[in-house]
């Protein structure tokens, strides 16, 4: 008698020692802006701005000429924090359910370390975000409403594709900042179709640009150079700056990715937090240029324009 098997689902290997997690960009700004290490809710920006008058020296006497003016700006970080609890129960009747121990106190999370690291790879991911969009439930502000607040940054407005803009951002970029180096930030929608255009256009001589590098070094001036980030995407915004210009402060360096996970014995729950310090500011306003469709306007700009 032969064997009826139509019943039966098809045979799919089941990796039970494996979990794959999804790989997250992390906070690549954070590469390429200044970062003030140390702060703890609020701390201080001091400026020191000195001007000097060449005058004639041929007499004798005194003549003193020129001012040295003290300013300064406040940098404010919120406590962030992201918790999660993870029942170990609810994985009793599932694939993973071989790897619990359970008896009184010898309970156990399968993946603990896959689980930990997914979550604080999305943590990144949403500070590279926050970094430049800010997060309303705290009143943080990111360094785009910050840009666009300030009086003394350069905002402009022309061209309508991604060639045009990002020409129109350098061409506005201030001499002493070109002095430092800048770096033209935008999102990987508008790189993809500024290098696209830029390949479209190349004649035979000219290599194609490779869309997926880290940076762009500027054809024609290698001190400026063109940075991809997520935290723009869906902004429409294009900010060029050089390193020091733009500022993020926390208490402890990549305190994002401390988390620790540990077991409630009360509730029967594996728990899991991170908690750290963040907070922008833009140090030297007018060495910032923005691509804005409203250069005019104040106020926070609008995501998606």
């Amino acid at each position: 008698m032969a064997l009826n098997v139509n019943a039966l689902p098809d045979y799919i290997e089941v990796n039970k020692d494996e979990l794959f997690v999804k790989a997250v960009a992390g906070t690549k700004t954070l590469d390429y802006i200044e970062i003030m290490a140390n702060v703890k809710g609020k701390a201080a920006l001091n400026y020191l701005d000195s001007t000097v008058v060449l005058a004639d020296g041929s007499l004798c006497g005194w003549d003193p000429q020129g001012e040295d003016t003290f300013t300064q700006k406040e940098i404010e970080t919120k406590l962030i924090t992201v918790q999660k609890e993870f029942c170990w129960k609810d994985l009793r009747n599932k694939w993973a359910n071989y790897q619990l121990a359970i008896a009184a106190g010898r309970e156990t999370l399968p993946f603990e370390q896959k689980i930990a690291e997914s979550n604080t790879a999305a943590i990144k991911k949403e500070v590279e975000k926050m970094v430049w969009q800010g997060l309303e439930d705290v009143e943080l502000d990111g360094l785009l409403a910050q840009i666009a607040d300030e009086s003394a940054s350069i905002k402009v407005s022309e061209g309508t594709n991604a060639v045009e803009k990002v020409e129109a951002v350098i061409a506005a970029i201030p001499g002493g900042a070109l002095e430092k180096g800048v770096n033209v930030f935008l999102s990987w929608t508008d790189f993809r179709a500024y290098v696209a255009a830029k390949n479209a256009s190349c004649c035979g001589n000219m290599p194609i640009i490779d869309a997926a590098v880290a940076e762009l070094v500027y054809a024609g001036d290698s001190r400026i150079k063109l940075v991809p980030v997520a935290g723009l995407e869906g902004t429409g915004k294009i900010v060029a700056a050089p390193y020091d210009a733009l500022v993020y402060a926390t208490d402890i360096e990549d305190a994002d990715a401390i988390y620790r996970m540990f077991f409630d014995a009360k509730e029967s729950k594996h728990l899991f937090e991170v908690v750290f310090n963040a907070g922008t500011a833009v140090k030297f306003a007018d060495e910032v240029v923005i691509w804005t469709d409203t250069p005019s306007e104040g106020g926070d700009p609008e995501v998606g324009e």
